[in-house]
């Protein structure tokens, strides 16, 4: 049985999606947005966030205050074994360490309070894209029928192949890990800080060191053998440890970690994000930076863009002909962020070692996707 038409249904309650939702609820159009998870959430993962994102939060609604509490302070780039180290300066804070649940709950909640209908704990299973029409069906039984459909189910959804994009080769894929901790005694006068361990291979792997005051965290970012990520994440964790980089060793809880494909700058690669009254947004579409793999506030810039295109083609006779547009505007706004450096990363190394101008452009780079 077909609920009421929606405007606008959306698969995925993540950054990309909840984003999206917001933004067209605060339009006064009508919309759907199904996840497979109920909210709130549970559990606790660290993660940094671009600064850019906190104009973005702020458009949507989101309290900010205890969510974006935690400004990084100090960033160093290292050398696999920690022998080498570099600190790059910044004129502002690069970004923020949150807690990326915290960040999905406000989010949902931020979207149920301007109107939108959150379908959380109900997986989409199929998807039919009619002439005037789409229909997501739920696997409760329950259908949600829509103008319009924006896709953005995270990484590796099998409806991305049901709505005619091509899924992603894992071998394209980047692996990501991570551990994370609480301190039984919290670490005196410490300050957010993100240590980025470059050079853990020649194919561009790399870590990232959080910490905070009562809490640590590791991730691995593993280069095309999924089976070698979780080693390497463990590897990086004893390693940290012996160093007294961090105060606690967290190798025995990384053995236990899961490694989950990242589409790293995927998007480029596609030929299309624009489908039968459809959009592709998000990770799913491979809105990910190349460089320091975030993915948080490219799928949310993803989004702002999409909801424009969305607007348009709701008002439009031919709705299609203005989706398509998404294409060229995704591009032209975001190409630079997501794309690598014009480089070799294994040149660039000493470099960033050895001569501060190159440090602070890899900062710049890293954190705030410019060109190096």
């Amino acid at each position: 049985m077909s609920a009421d038409l929606h405007d606008v249904a959306i698969i995925g309650a993540g950054p990309a999606g909840a984003t999206a939702a917001i933004k067209l609820a605060q339009k006064e159009y009508r919309v759907a947005l199904v996840d497979s998870e109920s909210f709130p959430r549970g559990g606790s993962y660290l993660a940094w966030l671009n600064s850019r994102a906190a104009e973005v939060l702020s458009e949507l609604g989101v309290a900010t205050r205890s969510l974006l509490s935690r400004r990084i302070a100090g960033v160093t780039f290292s050398n696999a074994d920690f022998s080498k180290k570099a600190t790059p300066s910044f004129e502002k804070s690069p970004g923020y360490l949150i807690d990326r649940v915290k960040l999905d709950n406000a989010l949902a909640e931020a979207a149920t309070a301007c109107g939108v209908d959150l379908l959380g704990g109900c997986a989409a299973h199929d998807l039919d894209l009619r002439e005037s029409s789409t229909i997501v069906k739920l696997s409760d039984g329950r259908q949600v029928e829509s103008k319009l459909l924006l896709l953005a189910p995270g990484r590796g959804s099998a409806l991305i192949e049901r709505a005619s994009f091509p899924r992603i080769s894992a071998e394209a894929m980047m692996w990501t890990a991570q551990v994370d901790a609480s301190l039984e005694t919290p670490l005196k006068d410490a300050k957010p800080r993100v240590t980025v361990v470059l050079g853990l291979d020649k194919q561009g792997s790399f870590g990232l060191l959080y910490e905070l005051k009562d809490r640590i965290g590791v991730v691995i970012n593993w280069a095309k053998d999924r089976q070698a990520a979780i080693p390497a994440l463990a590897g990086l964790c004893k390693t940290a440890f012996t160093r007294d980089v961090l105060p606690m060793d967290l190798a025995g809880e990384a053995v236990r970690a899961r490694a989950a494909a990242s589409p790293a700058s995927i998007a480029l690669d596609l030929e299309s994000h624009v489908g039968k009254h459809t959009l592709l947004i998000g990770d799913a579409g491979g809105f990910v930076s190349a460089l320091s793999n975030e993915g948080i506030y490219p799928a949310m810039w993803s989004a702002r863009i999409a909801v424009e295109v969305a607007e348009a083609a709701l008002s439009s006779v031919h709705s299609q002909d203005a989706l398509i547009t998404f294409d060229s505007r995704w591009r032209i706004e975001m190409a630079d962020y997501l794309r690598s450096p014009n480089t070799d990363n294994q040149f660039l190394l000493p470099l960033v070692f050895s001569n501060q101008p190159m440090a602070d452009r890899m900062g710049m780079a890293f954190f705030a996707g410019e060109n190096i």
